[in-house]
């Protein structure tokens, strides 16, 4: 059983959120380079000494945004990936889920992200990835998935191609349904890494 928080501990998690929730509208609107500690503080109405209590910098709140998709694959996609049973099956539904959670977030709230500066898209070690590795990786034990390519290098080539579907659906201004056209493009990015036995499946 986990121990209640004290009111100072509870006032310290508001203040938290109430500086993230803060920072991510001013994102949605202004984007990520283009606001400052200061106006964050100014219109969460905390002082700058106490964002820095709970954030080293604003990159810490980008870090928050990204963890935050992280633990939706966690909490909520690992579950719905125990449905299907293919390799196939399993990673375009995993990228049906990317196109779904990218849709939510909202394509003018996404666009700010799709910059050279963002590397957190490239850090190793995310769960986002660490989930992707696992399902590559029970694909080539189980003959599906070609093993003459590292399971890691697979994983990179397919979350290329996703955020350059990302990418695109951002230019379009959203204009299209972002998880079926993954979906599709996944489906052809497949062909390169399924074995044959997988390919000829159903045709």
């Amino acid at each position: 059983m986990s121990e209640k928080l004290t009111k100072r501990q509870l006032q310290a998690q508001k203040t938290r959120n109430r500086v993230y929730n803060t920072a991510v509208r001013l994102m949605q609107t202004k984007g990520f380079d283009n606001i400052t500690v200061e106006e964050i503080c100014a219109k969460a109405g905390v002082s700058i000494g106490s964002f820095y209590n709970r954030f080293k910098s604003k990159y810490d709140i980008l870090s928050a945004i990204f963890n935050e998709a992280d633990e939706y694959f966690q909490n909520v996609v690992v579950d719905k990936l125990q449905e299907v049973a293919t390799a196939r099956e399993k990673v375009l539904l995993f990228f049906e889920h990317y196109g779904s959670y990218n849709t939510s977030c909202g394509v003018d709230f996404v666009k700010h992200f799709y910059h050279v500066q963002n590397k957190i898209f490239i850090t190793k070690g995310r769960q986002m990835q660490n989930i992707l590795q696992q399902i590559i990786s029970q694909g080539q034990k189980n003959g599906e998935i070609r093993q003459d390519m590292p399971v890691e290098e697979i994983v990179q080539y397919l979350f290329i191609a996703a955020r350059g579907v990302v990418f695109d659906w951002c230019q379009h201004d959203g204009k299209y349904n972002l998880s079926e056209y993954l979906v599709g493009y996944m489906e052809l990015m497949l062909k390169a890494i399924l074995t044959e036995k997988e390919k000829t499946k159903g045709v």
